[in-house]
């Protein structure tokens, strides 16, 4: 079965330009376009259209609403008093109908609350069995639960924030500070600010949770 691909634009600050975002959509084999709420509103400012648009629909504006209507794009709406943000509704949408991946854009800048509520949801959308990542014009930030290789990346930064109490056992290998199974601490920083150094970068660990950052710099 082939990968069923989402991109879901979230309502903090957007980065890429038309053409670029054009490029992550084909270089992502991208399968459906999901606006949240108002990523709607960010999405018409460089003028790409959405497959569907998802959220209480309070940040969106009433000519972009209009616009949106106009061209038949579908709406998903939700009551403005809910248990869930708009971006975790989207999220489950994606699971409920077979997603195997989301990339997410525009889920940094804005509110503080919502960009870290945006972070979290990597762990809810891996302990769902997708993968996901969030992404902006110079940035990558993803969960591990086992080892990933960077190909490529020479020069970009490389922090690593455990997302439980301990990481055990983290080995980098390929960047200008190895480690060699290592526990990591939440509560520590060790993990920050990293550069790839060599054409394969690897992070491995025994247990536990670690985002990742990876930055050009």
């Amino acid at each position: 079965m082939s990968a069923k691909k989402g991109l879901l634009i979230l309502n903090g600050q957007l980065n890429f330009q038309q053409a670029e975002l054009k490029k992550l959509i084909e270089v992502e084999k991208i399968r459906s376009i999901i606006a949240v709420d108002g990523g709607s509103n960010r999405l018409r400012e460089v003028g790409l259209m959405p497959d569907l648009i998802i959220g209480d629909l309070d940040s969106i504006t009433q000519e972009n609403y209009n616009f949106y209507q106009s061209k038949g794009v579908k709406f998903n709406q939700h009551p403005v008093e809910k248990d869930q943000t708009d971006s975790e509704l989207a999220v489950d949408f994606c699971l409920n109908n077979n997603f195997t991946e989301l990339i997410i854009i525009a889920a940094l800048g804005g509110r503080i609350d919502q960009q870290l509520a945006n972070l979290n949801l990597l762990e809810y959308i891996s302990e769902e069995g997708l993968t996901a990542k969030i992404m902006d014009k110079n940035l990558e930030i993803a969960l591990l639960t086992n080892s990933k290789t960077f190909s490529n990346q020479v020069n970009k930064r490389l922090s690593l924030i455990p997302q439980t109490k301990v990481v055990k056992g983290v080995t980098i290998l390929g960047c200008k500070y190895p480690l060699d199974t290592v526990d990591l601490l939440r509560s520590k920083t060790r993990g920050i600010s990293n550069l790839i150094t060599e054409q394969q970068a690897v992070i491995k660990l025994e247990s536990g949770l670690l985002l990742y950052i990876l930055e050009e710099l």
